[in-house]
């Protein structure tokens, strides 16, 4: 991340305009929740930095990739299981 940021892309760096999603969505015993992420980059996004978010078993590990794809642009209203977008996540 700190090379990314060290390389400007038009209004920011490299890192404002990428996305990183970093972690594991299951365990050896496949139990779907309490997931440990990290979401960086994407200032230009629109994504909020320097938080620490704790969701509920009632919400889907798919609505973040909803979050993202809309970020990216792309006309996503849904993505495997997901209920909406995580809003939480954004700026």
């Amino acid at each position: 991340m700190k090379r990314l940021s060290e390389f400007e892309e038009g209004d920011g760096s490299v890192l404002d305009h990428t996305c990183i999603l970093y972690g594991s969505s299951n365990s050896k015993t496949h139990n779907n929740n309490n997931y440990p992420l990290v979401l960086a980059g994407g200032k230009n996004m629109g994504y909020g930095h320097g938080q620490y978010l704790k969701f509920g078993n009632e919400v889907p590990f798919a609505n973040l990739f909803v979050t993202i794809q809309k970020s990216m642009g792309a006309k996503a209203d849904s993505f495997a299981d997901s209920t909406g977008e995580m809003k939480e996540v954004l700026a």
